[in-house]
């Protein structure tokens, strides 16, 4: 019996993985604070100390705006995408060319009654 091989496939990876970063609140003095947690940093949630009085009485709270950083696209990325689906950005080119000019305008016009 004969195993059958593929062809070795290289996977996207990064060495940025993704990294909790947690929202706590003290309870002593009511500091909110973000920590990094997890074994890459050394720090567990239950070691997590206030930074403003030291205490070790805090709570992690629910964060929302956490996302992970392989999900996130970066604006030439979008635009990139924006421009191989044809999507229209709604004119912003047009309108930035119109605003500069008209800004090169107010400003040819300040220096020339200036003189």
């Amino acid at each position: 019996m004969r195993l059958e091989t593929r062809p070795a496939q290289s996977e996207p990876r990064t060495t940025i993985n993704p990294v909790p970063i947690y929202a706590f609140s003290c309870e002593s003095c009511d500091h909110r604070f973000e920590e990094l947690v997890g074994s890459h940093v050394g720090l567990e949630a239950a070691d997590v100390v206030c930074p403003e009085c030291g205490s070790a009485k805090v709570e992690r709270q629910l964060s929302t705006s956490y996302a992970p950083l392989q999900n996130q696209m970066t604006p030439n990325q979008r635009r990139r995408l924006e421009d191989k689906r044809g999507t229209n950005r709604g004119g912003a080119k047009d309108r930035f060319k119109q605003q500069r000019a008209a800004e090169k305008r107010a400003a040819a016009k300040r220096s020339g009654g200036a003189s």
